[in-house]
């Protein structure tokens, strides 16, 4: 059994290392401590409410208990951009904050034992950044010149009920609906014509969008030891952002944006064969080329207006383990493999989501305070990584010797607590 875990982790790394990796993209690779603590890898490996829910719907079929587990999340970013344009060249740091990501989720065993309950509710999607004017930094140089201040915040929530049931002792399959609400803010509003001066506005969501999609999922026990698992999300369907905006009048416009989050497909295994351990295995397949917004071609229109990021699809990996220490402590290490959507080509483009993430390394643990609660924490690093590209401006295209910089680094530092019943 060693032998095949070891077989089947160097397969998935040499399908991913085939091509040129860096980033998961918005999609947040983790839901709360426990799962986050192993790295996102829980398609096959049930070991809390989020963790089963977030990725495999099905998988809470193969939960001992019924539970209920609450996790926040706190971001904490690097980034910083420099710019050349001729002879001028200047870096900005940016100052984001931190970025607050709620889960929750909940499991419940029925009456007729064949059938479990979920519901999640997820910060599943999300970015910011805050780069002040700079009028030494060519592409933060205030407006029309340069972009001038560039803000941004986004965050996407998703409403999950799902019903799994177990077909037979060894697979299960479960289905429900995904509610999914987001708001977002950018300055400047690249994403619609340029006013009068030719400037840009800034652009506000009016009021939190909805949309929706679908979940299906499968989880099978091959052995004792092994379980496999599958699951799709189908893209959520937005409805058209309106933003609030002003022109060179200071007088209020409507923006407007259309923006979809990706389709996700995850495959994982589980393996509980050595006395204490769990080991666990995703990838994963995000379609950001066929989602409204993200993949939409990085283009200007006469107006000025930018299609879209030009987002490609990408791959991501996931491996964690758990130890188990005497009756109370569960000790968790992870690491995420990511492929990038954004080419060098489009870091010009990604100012405001500046999201080029490759390695992330991520620890944890749990404490049980008694046989019914657990406490989590968990702590994620996603290194440093940059790309750079040409400053592209609308009627002109690249800028002869010109370059911009993305560079970013980040934490997350997870808690939580974990009921059952």
């Amino acid at each position: 059994m060693c032998k095949s875990f070891i077989r089947f982790t160097f397969l998935i790394l040499s399908l991913s290392w085939a091509n040129h990796a860096y980033s998961q993209g918005a999609y947040i690779s983790a839901a709360g401590p426990v799962n986050r603590s192993m790295g996102g890898a829980s398609t096959a490996a049930p070991i809390s409410a989020l963790s089963a829910m977030y990725w495999n719907p099905a998988s809470i079929s193969g939960m001992e208990h019924s539970e209920l587990e609450v996790g926040v999340d706190l971001l904490f970013t690097d980034h910083q951009v420099t710019s050349t344009v001729g002879a001028t060249t200047g870096t900005t740091d940016a100052e984001p904050g931190s970025f607050p990501v709620p889960n929750f989720a909940w499991t419940h065993r029925l009456q007729d034992p064949r059938f479990t309950f979920g519901l999640g509710v997820n910060s599943v999607a999300g970015f910011k950044t805050n780069l002040p004017a700079d009028p030494t930094n060519p592409v933060l140089a205030p407006q029309p010149t340069g972009l001038g201040q560039i803000t941004s915040e986004a965050s996407f929530l998703q409403i999950a009920p799902v019903l799994s049931m177990a077909m037979t002792e060894r697979l299960s399959v479960a289905a429900g609906p995904l509610i999914t609400t987001g708001q977002v803010g950018i300055e400047p509003f690249v994403f619609d014509s340029v006013n009068g001066d030719n400037t840009y506005s800034s652009g506000r969501a009016t009021s939190y969008h909805w949309g929706g999609g679908f979940q299906v999922g499968s989880y099978f026990l091959m052995s004792p030891d092994w379980q496999v698992g599958a699951s799709y999300k189908s893209k959520a369907w937005m409805e058209t952002f309106e933003f609030t905006g002003a022109d060179e009048n200071g007088l209020p416009r409507t923006l407007t944006s259309d923006i979809d989050l990706p389709s996700v497909i995850s495959l994982g295994t589980g393996y509980t064969g050595f006395d204490q351990w769990l080991f666990a295995a995703d990838i994963r397949y995000l379609d950001y080329a066929n989602a409204d917004g993200f993949g939409d071609e990085a283009s200007y229109d006469a107006t000025g207006k930018l299609g879209g990021l030009d987002w490609s699809s990408v791959f991501a990996l996931a491996f964690g383990a758990q130890r188990t220490v005497g009756e109370r402590v569960f000790l968790r290490a992870g690491y995420t493999y990511n492929q990038n959507p954004i080419r060098e080509s489009e870091s010009f483009f990604n100012l405001a989501s500046p999201l080029i993430y490759e390695h992330m390394l991520s620890m944890g643990g749990s404490y049980k305070l008694n046989q019914k609660v657990a406490v989590n924490v968990g702590w994620s690093h996603y290194m440093e990584n940059t790309r750079t590209g040409a400053v592209i401006l609308p009627g002109i295209g690249a800028v002869p010797g010109s370059s911009v910089t993305n560079r970013m680094s980040a934490d997350f530092l997870s808690f939580g607590i974990v009921m059952q019943q």
